[in-house]
């Protein structure tokens, strides 16, 4: 089974202005050989929508979507929304984008709440990664050091920075419970370096589609010097595990 852990629908400003509903994305995924992909809000738009539309393609492809509300923790009540929208429609986990919403990945005011909301409901959190002085690896790997219980996915694991993929792989030594994302790294050395020093199990594929090409990134797994075994946990092996996909299908 291959799990794409980094897919949105919305509109985004950073890609052209275009928008992407949840039949678009189910055709960049069936061209590209994906069978399920964890579905995110678009974070770059004027007017996101933080979960509505997620809620709606959940709804119409059950058995292609895993999804995850968008949270920004500057709006007032943003965690009791957060806890009735995850609960009302049986969403997955949330996303957390630092950078496009201006607060830094490990402020205790703002993000500490909305995590500790996610640890009791026992869902994961994802942050985005990459840039400087809101997402760096740094914060997101203080931010899963300090809630420990919580599976924390670093979107991207830093991006296309060299010293910040470094950076992300030295943070997940450190918190157990950092999980690397690989959108966005543009070197499939690295993620063999991620493998080799945290172990594939914490490593998961995504690929920012429909607006990045998912083939592209997924060759960079395939392309990795890594074994098949480890290939496969990171394409999927690990996402089915974390949303208990596997005792699904033993019980089905």
């Amino acid at each position: 089974m291959i799990i794409d852990f980094h897919a949105h629908i919305g509109l985004s400003k950073v890609f052209g202005g275009k928008y992407c509903d949840g039949e678009a994305v189910v055709e960049v995924m069936d061209k590209a050989g994906i069978d399920k992909a964890v579905l995110i809000p678009t974070a770059s738009s004027i007017h996101t929508r933080l979960y509505e539309d997620v809620v709606e393609a959940v709804k119409e492809f059950p058995e292609r979507f895993i999804g995850f509300t968008l949270v920004d923790p500057k709006k007032e009540d943003a965690v009791e929304n957060m806890e009735k929208v995850v609960t009302r429609y049986n969403l997955r986990g949330l996303k957390l984008h630092p950078t496009f919403m201006a607060f830094a990945a490990d402020d205790e005011e703002l993000v500490y709440p909305i995590v500790q909301k996610a640890e009791e409901l026992q869902i994961p959190v994802m942050v985005h990664s990459g840039q400087s002085p809101y997402a760096t690896p740094w914060q997101v790997g203080l931010l899963a050091m300090d809630f420990p219980k919580v599976p924390i996915i670093m979107a991207h694991m830093g991006l296309d920075e060299v010293v910040y993929i470094d950076a992300a792989i030295n943070m997940a030594k450190r918190a157990k419970n950092l999980i690397l994302e690989t959108t966005g790294v543009t070197a499939e050395a690295k993620i063999a370096q991620a493998v080799r020093e945290i172990g594939a199990s914490r490593v998961v594929y995504g690929s920012d589609m429909p607006f990045h090409n998912p083939e592209v990134e997924m060759a960079k797994i395939k392309g990795a010097e890594i074994s098949a075994k480890n290939r496969e946990l990171i394409l999927g092996g690990n996402a089915a595990k974390l949303f208990g996909l596997e005792e699904m299908e033993q019980r089905a």
